[in-house]
């Protein structure tokens, strides 16, 4: 065989190779059905990655759908939801047997603050009255309880929690007085300040360690759409990176999905969120501990926090370069 023929026939079998490739990839479903369960900044990456069109840039198709706090986890328990970007409840879920695995870590600590009526000067004033939270086991559920027990209080006998449902009824209990406080964030801090509720606590300060936000999903999609989660999981860590350093279209992403065109309101949630996102979202077995720590289940006492999270998939990227890459930009 010459050395022509050798070549050609080299050449040959490269455009095979490259052919299978793209076929195995285009035989693969690249397509998720994603959930948040939040109408705050703290879901600002996914509708960033959605409309900046990176699902897109990166090759892979989601739907994406709110649903408030537990429903939206209840949703995946059921199959109807893939992936969510969700606060804590994947752990209480999974204490109860649901086949869920956190992917990335989305915030490690808690981003909120306690918004009071103006009667109430300190935290020790909440005995005996009404804190309103959304749901139970919300993260507004946790960060309300860790809180008071810090400050010497029993929250199911010296503070009476409500479960407002979503962070617009605690705002309108707070504000109609049927709650002393509540736990909200930006941009809802600016409609308590315009009615004239006081910042009591600024609970972001703190730094609570506390899986606050992740990526969910389950280890049967993490085997069956890898490639899937992969590209979601790139367009996730590019919108992070993405928001730290363009206000304009984070502000935009913010406001169309807030429905919102309060030039105020969404520059104030932008300021509060823009530098709290992780660079790597790498799962640690100490934001999962804090929520065993704190989970009604005696269940939680025996399970080990490394059973709630996989970052294979992260760390796949991590070595790839890729996070480096998008953060130099």
């Amino acid at each position: 065989m010459t050395r022509i023929q050798v070549r050609n026939r080299i050449a040959v079998l490269t455009l095979l190779t490259a052919m299978l490739i793209t076929r195995a990839a285009t035989a693969q479903d690249l397509t998720l059905r994603a959930v948040y369960n939040a109408l705050s900044g703290v879901m600002a990456p996914l509708w960033v990655a959605a409309d900046a069109g990176l699902f897109t840039k990166h090759g892979v198709t989601v739907d994406v759908k709110y649903l408030a706090a537990t429903s939206a986890v209840q949703a995946m328990v059921g199959g109807g939801e893939e992936v969510g970007f969700v606060g804590n409840q994947g752990i209480d879920a999974k204490i109860e047997g649901a086949d869920l695995v956190y992917i990335a870590s989305g915030l490690p600590t808690f981003v909120f603050q306690l918004y009071s009526r103006p009667e109430i000067k300190t935290i020790a004033d909440l005995k005996g009255k009404v804190i309103a939270v959304t749901q139970p086991a919300a993260s507004t559920d946790y960060a309300t309880r860790m809180l008071l027990r810090r400050n010497g209080l029993d929250p199911d006998k010296d503070v009476k929690i409500l479960y407002a449902q979503d962070s617009i009824n605690v705002i309108n209990t707070v504000i109609t007085g049927n709650a002393a406080a509540g736990i909200n964030s930006h941009p809802n801090a600016l409609k308590l300040k315009a009615a004239g509720m006081r910042t009591l606590v600024d609970i972001t300060e703190l730094k609570i360690p506390f899986l606050f936000t992740g990526m969910l999903s389950s280890p049967k999609v993490v085997r069956e759409k890898n490639e899937a989660l992969t590209r979601y999981l790139r367009a996730y860590i590019e919108a992070m990176a993405l928001i730290r350093r363009d206000k304009e279209i984070t502000i935009k992403s913010i406001g169309k999905f807030l429905k919102s065109t309060d030039r105020e309101a969404l520059e104030s949630t932008y300021e509060e969120y823009k530098n709290v996102f992780p660079t790597t979202p790498l799962m640690t077995a100490a934001e999962v501990q804090a929520v065993l720590d704190v989970a009604k289940s005696p269940k939680a006492k025996s399970m080990k926090a490394q059973d709630f999270f996989d970052n294979s998939i992260v760390q796949k990227i991590q070595a790839s370069g890729f996070i480096e890459q998008v953060n130099k930009k």
